[in-house]
């Protein structure tokens, strides 16, 4: 049984290390990215804002906007229309799967505000720092072995403080920060108790998204043009909105190739915890029949559960206190990483001098 236990806590030790250092970056991140709506806002508060203006121009006409300030005719999407007078009109231009340009226009006027990618810009980094170490479809792959490894690391580190479960939950059992070898040990026992759920729910979360991001980079398909037929878009976002009560519309996806459907993606009231594109009703533009309507409250548990795992995992549904909680508990595994580390170049090195 001793012999049992030795081997479960070197299990818990070489999976820690191992996944030691990504875990110090992917806690760095994940706790700004909670936070990049409100970043990407405030360092760019003149692409997200206009002056109102009357009435916006035509979505065919600000469709054509768009298409001309990206050369080449990519496929272009309405990635978020505005929602209130003072909002801008966000459009998406897509030549290939890891190369987008977001293009943000006066929806009065149809004047560029803004244009990006989606690699040169802070939250973006950010976000493909965190996904794939920068490395594209090897990074993804190592981000999501790091995960694995780190399921084992938390479920061999449960087992061996199983018996400090009770006193780190009722504070019985106190971080000793002036006894030299036993602060940090006590700090990783403390916090990774503490953080377990969390950092399941992290682990997990992240393992799907990133199943995602690995399957979208090796199953990536040739880039599409946009369509040369015309489209009266707000005829058809009309009768979008006509077919679920409440439905209000954020983002169209409009045909991929000649003959293609419309797309309509939004919110009919269901929780923030599904996300704001979770309803939608897809359109066939030329006769405008409605090939497919998705009213998410009435989702079965699969669907709800899928939709809601990005939210779950950056902590996009309860407001600023919950994503400042989320920021705080997403360092919980940099804190684990950083003790861990400590605890064992103390007894690899300091103890046996």
């Amino acid at each position: 049984m001793i012999v049992l236990q030795q081997q479960i806590f070197r299990v818990h030790r070489i999976t820690g290390l191992i996944a030691g250092v990504f875990l110090l970056l992917l806690s760095f991140t994940g706790s700004i990215l909670v936070f990049s709506d409100e970043i990407d806002h405030s360092l760019n508060k003149n692409a997200y804002q206009v002056q109102p203006g009357g009435t916006p121009l035509p979505l065919n006409t600000l469709y054509e906007k768009g298409l001309a300030a990206n050369p080449g005719r990519p496929y272009i999407t309405f990635l978020r229309l505005p929602q209130a007078p003072d909002e801008s009109l966000i459009m998406r231009a897509e030549y290939s799967a890891e190369d987008k340009v977001y293009v943000y226009l006066d929806p009065y006027t149809g004047k560029v505000l803004h244009r990006r990618g989606n690699k040169g810009y802070f939250t973006d980094f950010l976000l493909y720092l965190h996904f794939t170490p920068l490395s594209g479809r090897n990074g993804s792959v190592i981000i999501l072995c790091v995960a694995f490894i780190m399921v084992i690391s938390l479920l061999s580190g449960l087992h061996v403080y199983r018996k400090h479960l009770g006193k780190v939950l009722t504070f019985r059992d106190k971080i000793e920060w002036k006894h030299r070898r036993r602060r940090w040990r006590n700090l990783h026992r403390v916090v990774g108790v503490w953080a377990l759920v969390f950092n399941l729910l992290m682990v997990i979360t992240g393992i799907l998204i990133q199943f995602k991001v690995v399957g979208a980079k090796v199953g990536k398909k040739a880039a599409s043009l946009a369509v040369q037929e015309q489209i009266d878009y707000d005829r058809l976002l009309r009768d979008a909105r006509a077919e679920i009560p409440g439905f209000t519309v954020l983002g169209i996806r409009p045909p991929r190739a000649e003959g293609g459907t419309v797309l309509f993606l939004g919110n009919a009231g269901e929780p923030a915890i599904f996300g704001e594109y979770a309803s939608t009703v897809t359109i066939r533009p030329e006769d405008g029949i409605v090939m497919k309507k998705v009213d998410f409250k009435t989702a079965g548990v699969s669907q709800k559960l899928n939709a809601s795992v990005l939210q779950l995992h950056f902590g996009n549904f309860g407001g600023i206190p919950l994503k400042i909680l989320w920021t705080l508990l997403g360092l919980a595994p940099g804190v684990l990483a950083l003790s861990g580390i400590l605890i064992w170049w103390r007894r690899k090195f300091l103890v046996k001098k």
